[in-house]
């Protein structure tokens, strides 16, 4: 697995920042933790927590629900996967849509 593809396991991608901020603030953003290579981080739109570790699953990667996503962090965490991912095709979105 290469850095590209940890990098955007990110389904906030495919929203815009309001929409981002929405789902988080009513608590359907969920953050993972991928174990590859040191920590990074994910997340996963979903109705539940066994729903989100259900996709977490289904991608195969090691990748762990952490919790709920607090909308304070959001921020920073879409701002530094965003810069991460620019310019490349959209890994998660392949292997899950």
């Amino acid at each position: 697995m290469d850095d590209e593809a940890v990098d955007i396991c990110d389904e906030l991608t495919r929203f815009s920042d309001a929409q981002a901020a929405l789902l988080t603030s009513r608590g359907l953003v969920y953050l993972t933790d991928l174990k590859l290579d040191g920590n990074r981080h994910g997340t996963i739109v979903a109705a539940s927590y066994a729903d989100a570790e259900s996709v977490a699953r289904r991608r195969g990667r090691g990748e762990k629900v952490i919790g709920r996503m607090a909308h304070g962090f959001l921020h920073g965490l879409r701002r530094r996967l965003l810069q991460k991912v620019r310019g490349t095709g959209s890994w998660c979105a392949r292997a899950t849509g």
